[in-house]
């Protein structure tokens, strides 16, 4: 199965591939969250892996910073779920 690519711009402006790992809608607040990955590993040797809020622009991803202390927490809820799912 062929995972979502998208391109994101890092802090330092540069385009940074990326490839999302699991998305997910939340009904309570009607918006779309994407947890993903830039495929490089820190300095414990884990993957990187990130979350965001996102809409689709046609067939653009565009990536939205959460905000509320809400949507903070469902994602990183969503990142726990999918590490414990994959281990």
């Amino acid at each position: 199965m062929d995972r979502m690519q998208f391109e994101r711009v890092d802090k330092d402006g540069n385009k940074v591939k990326c490839e999302a790992v699991a998305t997910y809608h939340d009904d309570k607040e009607n918006k779309d969250y994407i947890v993903y990955t830039d495929n490089t590993y820190d300095e414990n040797n884990k993957l990187r892996v990130y979350y965001s809020l996102y809409e689709m622009l046609g067939s653009a991803i565009k990536l939205i910073e959460p905000k509320t202390t809400y949507e903070k927490k469902l994602g990183l809820e969503l990142i726990k779920t999918i590490i414990e799912e994959i281990s």
